[in-house]
Parts: structure tokens; sequence; C-alpha cells
């Protein structure tokens, strides 16, 4: 046997492999969503699922066949028909798509109302405020970005955690950023910045900044030591200075 021909053979065993061990159909809606499971799904796994309340059966697989579905019909095929059905439902979230796609099949199995446009408006209504907030934090860090130049002086006051017993200075997620600082719990950094950019997006926003003080030195900030004297890089979104 040539070594061409065990080549070729190599190849087309490979190629063999990998399509009949791949999924080579992936659901376009929520309907062939739930007939896979029901077509996959021995009896027992569906009676088990079936028979668990609603909130309990689709939280006990957010991380097993809830990961399957966005690993394999969501994450890896942003392009997909089912990735682009969600999308045009206002549901972008994987782990909303998930959910969705495993509360409908318990409430068909239980031959309840799926009720998707219930399904989608509390999931609309759920990151609202969160869409809003992030709109909000983004604007004023660009304003941020532009009002300071490099070279300049500023402030940046960031609210402390210390349920652990240690202190770690943070910055609050959206929606609930507001915060009054604390100087006697909060640390401020007092700095100057030694440069501006921006990464991927002109509205993802960065300084890096000059320590020049810290109203608290046993304060990490985020997870990271830092002494006056150093430099770190901090985003612009949701960070409150001066």
């Amino acid at each position: 046997m040539t070594s061409l021909f065990k080549i070729l053979l190599l190849f087309v065993c490979v190629i063999c492999f990998t399509n009949c061990n791949s999924q080579t159909t992936l659901p376009k809606n929520l309907d062939e969503a739930i007939s896979y499971f029901q077509q996959h799904w021995t009896k027992k796994e569906l009676n088990s699922f079936k028979n668990k309340s609603e909130n309990n059966a689709v939280t006990e697989l957010h991380f097993s066949t809830g990961m399957w579905i966005r690993n394999n019909w969501i994450r890896g095929t942003l392009d997909s028909a089912m990735t682009n059905y969600f999308h045009s439902l206002g549901i972008y979230s994987p782990d909303n798509i998930s959910s969705i796609i495993l509360t409908s099949l318990h409430r068909k199995l239980n031959k309840k109302s799926i009720d998707l446009d219930k399904q989608i408006k509390e999931y609309k209504a759920y990151w609202k405020p969160i869409i809003d907030c992030e709109k909000k934090t983004k604007a004023t860090a660009v304003s941020s970005y532009n009002t300071f130049k490099v070279s300049d002086k500023i402030s940046i006051y960031m609210p402390v955690d210390n349920s652990d017993g240690s202190r770690n200075a943070v910055m609050y997620a959206c929606p609930n950023i507001e915060w009054t600082f604390n100087p006697k719990k909060d640390l401020l950094i007092k700095g100057q910045i030694l440069k501006k950019y921006f990464i991927n997006d002109s509205s993802n926003v960065f300084f890096t900044v000059k320590i020049l003080s810290m109203n608290r030195t046993d304060t990490q900030i985020l997870m990271t030591d830092k002494k006056v004297g150093e430099n770190k890089d901090f985003s612009l979104q949701g960070l409150k200075l001066e």
C-alpha cells in the first residue's frame, strides 16, 4: 500500500467519523427543538423530566442539558436558523433560549399551553432595566473619556466589599449600580491619566492611571494588589470619577 493511498484512506475515515458522530440537522425553531427531545430522550427520561415541578425540572438541567443546548445549538452556530429564530423574537441570551426550550418541553409533556408570548415578555421585562442601565453607563463612560485628557489628575471612587473579611474594591453591575461613597469604608484613588484607549468598540473605553495616593492601602483593586506609584487599567463603564 503506497503512502499516498494510506493518507487518502485516513482522510476518508476521518471525514466519515466526523459526519457519523455529529448532529447534521439543527432545530430551526422551538417546535423542532421540542420534537428533538421527544424523539431522542428515552421514555424514562421524558417521564422523569415531566413529573417534576416546572421550576425544578428546568433549573436542575440548566448546567447539563441546558448547557448542551447552548453549546451545540446556539454558541457554536451564531448564524443558525435556531439562533435567528429567537433573535427575531427579541431573545438574545443563550441562557434564556435554553430555558425557554426546556420550559416549553415540560409544558408540552404535561399538555399545558407553552404560552411563548408570556415567556418572552417575562424575559424582556427582566432585561429592560439592565439594558437601559448599560446604555446609560456607556454614555457616561464615553463622556468621561472625551472630557479627560492624558496627564489630567483624577479621583476614582470605588465601593469596597469586605463580606469575607478581606477588602476588595469592586464595580457594581447593572442594574444596581447606585451607591454612596463612605470614606470610612470605601476606596478613594487619586491618580494621573497615562493613556486613553478603547477595545473593539469605541464605547468600551479605558484609562491607564498612575496611582498617586489611596485613602486605604489595605485594599485590593478588583482582586489585584496595587501600591501607590504603580499603574492600573480601569474600564470607565460604571466607574465613578471626577
